[in-house]
């Protein structure tokens, strides 16, 4: 009785037909609805050349996938295909060095990021790697 007394709305779906039995795929559905399928949207070779120049004249990634109608990660597939060096951290070495002269006027790495476009982990990492010692969580 005391499992059983209260089935899962899952099981009720179940026995009401209107779940996929496969198993991994038990997701309720509506009777006569179908499941929306994924666009896959291809550039020409035209578009992922011109993506390239865009790229090198300074648009961010999200900008691009955003203007393309692809995913950011298919902008970066594109730019290492046509061999293009990326900015992996998000940060140009001058944004780096920018990043370091407001630390090291007291902003705090949210300020910065924000300032940059970029999360303050990012930040973080970057100012690391370059040696900035870096202060506790109260400014010390």
């Amino acid at each position: 009785m005391g499992l059983l007394s209260n089935p899962s709305s899952a099981l009720l779906s179940l026995l009401r037909g209107t779940v996929n039995p496969t198993p991994g795929l038990m997701t309720t559905r509506q009777p006569g609805t179908s499941v929306p399928t994924q666009k896959q949207r291809r550039l020409e070779q035209a578009e992922q050349e011109e993506l390239v120049a865009r790229y090198q004249a300074g648009d961010l990634m999200t900008e691009l996938a955003e203007r393309y109608g692809i995913h950011r990660r298919t902008v970066s597939a594109i730019l290492k295909r046509h061999g293009v060096p990326t900015h992996a951290s998000g940060l140009s070495e001058e944004q780096i060095q920018h990043a370091i002269l407001l630390y090291a006027q007291g902003q705090s790495l949210a300020k910065i990021g924000k300032a940059l476009g970029v999360d303050a982990g990012t930040v973080h990492a970057r100012l690391r790697e370059r040696g900035v010692r870096m202060r506790d969580t109260h400014g010390r």
